[in-house]
């Protein structure tokens, strides 16, 4: 196969039939026609793949999927599209009701309630065999978001409407700082002031919860980006404050939803942000995640489920919403800004530690991955090409962006071999002493638990290292549950502090919570 796509979109055909009827899947691919229209004009060819269609599995030498929940089937079938076609862009259509979000194994040593992280990762990811293990997807080196709707929603309308809002998406001129939304819980105030430091180079916009919520934030979210350190909840359409262990609504979806404006980018490093549930089930109102796309916002990052970041300074969340922001800021797409985020907090984090590599599996882009928010920053031949043919420009464009696909995966796989990650459980004879001093440690931070203790392994680069090592590393974790006072009963929490050893030495300590 030949031919040239830059960007796939990757759909069930049979699955959004019988979730919007037939009309209904006419009027989106309508849209998608005018969708890749208007890519045709950015210098992207747009193709429609259909996973479900036997036809177009077999040119690509796979099978098509079994049905909406065929998890294996839909990465085998990503694959082998990203494999034959290498697309610089990645689209998935739909919720997981449609194209399912792979259900990774809970992480081990986080005994924290999540029995599986959903997420869109093994996507990025060019492995090999299927896996449920998230530090099988180390390795991201694909350009990847969904476009979504929350299961069990028929209303084609609004799937049409985001979709054209992609086609008509402009960014905006890259020329001086862009005004910001920020909210804080006030427990993770410090925090968040490091987060906005290091993305906007001011934390004086920061509103803080308490005291600050609708009606007072209101006129702050008509800004174009968003970053939010709060308290989220499964299946719920609020983010949470909190002082001590009061945690009121700091957000709700439906009086978000009026003031969200055209392009809007967003972070959030709240628990159960990206989480998509069905509201006539559940709740009223849609997710905030919904509530932000439906209405103007062109690129919602957050997690699937429970998050974490400690309270002082900045770890997990903090940084792959930090990094996300950045690249967005510098001009790259939402696809590739979420791709670079993702291996820098790779390569810069220890993935041993639980919680890290939870972050890294369970955070997600909501919206068309080719879109930016602004303007690349002119530089080499593009630009000195802007002002003669346009077709040498798009040639340009084209080499530029293949370039930086390239580098992209040559990075995702360098940092996957020099990644490490917990393997298994293992004993403490060989580390007691270091044990037996972390057990101090925790108990003067005011843990009880017991900690578990578990081997590590890592990609072969680690590998072929640690093999010079005369003891084999290990971490050790204790993972508490506390409950705070939500608004409609209790919130759980939970707080994982983590022990990196070596033989008898304690090499770091790591402490976070959930967000």
């Amino acid at each position: 196969m030949t031919r040239t796509v830059d960007k796939a979109i990757i759909a069930n055909r049979s699955a959004m039939v019988g979730k919007y009827e037939a009309a209904g899947v006419d009027a989106i691919e309508a849209a998608l026609q005018r969708l890749i229209a208007a890519d045709g004009k950015r210098h992207l060819t747009t193709e429609i793949l259909y996973i479900d269609d036997t036809a177009h599995m077999a040119a690509f030498g796979a099978s098509p999927v079994l049905g909406p929940a065929d998890e294996r089937g839909a990465k085998a079938a990503v694959d082998a599209i990203a494999d034959t076609l290498n697309p610089d862009y990645i689209l998935l259509l739909d919720g997981p009701d449609v194209l399912p979000q792979i259900q990774l194994n809970a992480i081990p040593g986080l005994s924290d309630g999540d029995a599986k992280t959903e997420t869109d990762l093994p996507y990025a990811c060019a492995t090999g065999a299927f896996s449920r293990q998230a530090r099988a997807y180390l390795a991201a080196t694909r350009v990847v978001g969904r476009l979504p709707m929350p299961p069990g929603r028929p209303d084609a309308g609004v799937l049409v409407r985001m979709i054209d809002r992609c086609a008509s998406h402009q960014p905006r001129p890259k020329a001086g700082d862009l005004p910001f939304f920020a909210i804080s819980a006030d427990v993770w105030r410090v925090s968040t002031q490091l987060s906005l430091n290091a993305v906007f180079g001011s934390h004086a916009a920061l509103h803080v919860s308490p005291d600050d919520c609708h009606d007072r934030i209101d006129d702050a979210l008509r800004h174009p980006v968003h970053f939010i350190n709060c308290h989220g909840a499964k299946a719920d359409h609020r983010f949470y404050g909190q002082r001590a262990d009061d945690y009121p609504v700091a957000m709700e979806s439906h009086r978000v939803a009026p003031h969200v404006t055209e392009g809007a980018v967003v972070a959030a490093e709240c628990c159960y942000g990206a989480m998509l549930y069905d509201k006539e089930l559940i709740s009223d109102h849609p997710p905030i995640c919904m509530s932000y796309l439906e209405n103007g916002a062109i690129a919602f990052v957050g997690s699937t489920n429970i998050a974490y970041g400690p309270a002082d300074r900045n770890a997990q969340a903090d940084l792959i919403c930090q990094f996300f922001l950045e690249e967005v800021l510098k001009g790259a797409s939402t696809g590739r800004a979420l791709l670079r985020a993702r291996q820098r907090f790779a390569q810069d984090q220890k993935i041993s530690t639980p919680t890290n590599l939870k972050t890294l599996a369970q955070f997600v882009l909501y919206g068309d991955p080719s879109l930016r928010v602004v303007e690349a920053a002119p530089g080499g031949l593009v630009a000195e090409a802007a002002g003669d043919d346009d077709d040498i420009l798009a040639s340009d464009q084209e080499s530029s962006r293949k370039l930086r696909r390239v580098a992209l995966k040559s990075d995702g796989i360098a940092i996957a071999q020099s990644a490490t990650y917990a393997l298994r459980e293992a004993g403490i004879d060989g580390n007691r002493k270091a044990v037996e001093r972390f057990e101090t440690v925790a108990r003067q931070r005011g843990y009880n638990g017991k900690p578990t203790v578990f081997s590590v392994s890592g990609g072969s680069s680690f590998r072929t290292a640690s093999k010079l090592m005369d003891r084999a590393p290990q971490i050790a974790v204790i993972v508490e549950e506390t409950t705070g006072n939500g608004t409609e009963g209790k919130i759980p929490r939970y707080h994982v502090l983590t022990a990196h050893i070596l033989g008898d030495g304690i090499t770091a300590i790591e402490e976070c919570e959930s967000r």
